[in-house]
């Protein structure tokens, strides 16, 4: 099985902060797009079938000038300061 070779220190992230962001195929392991955004939301609620909250973030993508929610895994945060 695959594993994730993105390393997301933050798992924080704010609105406004610029991020890489990755679309998968529904497998999950095989990347379909990639580009950079900005985290212009952020959503947390439960699921009430797991453990904690789950939180996504709604980003901008440049790319494709559209606004699309991924989840923590998906995020890469491009400026750490």
């Amino acid at each position: 099985m695959a594993a994730r070779t993105v390393e997301n220190k933050n798992k924080n992230l704010e609105v406004g902060e610029l991020v890489k962001w990755y679309e998968s195929y529904a497998d999950g392991y095989i990347t379909k797009d990639a580009g950079y955004g900005v985290v212009v939301g952020i959503n947390t609620y439960e699921l009430g079938f797991s453990e904690g909250p789950y939180t996504n973030y709604t980003v901008y993508r440049n790319k494709h000038s559209d606004t699309m929610r991924f989840g923590i895994e998906e995020l890469e945060l491009l400026i750490d300061e």
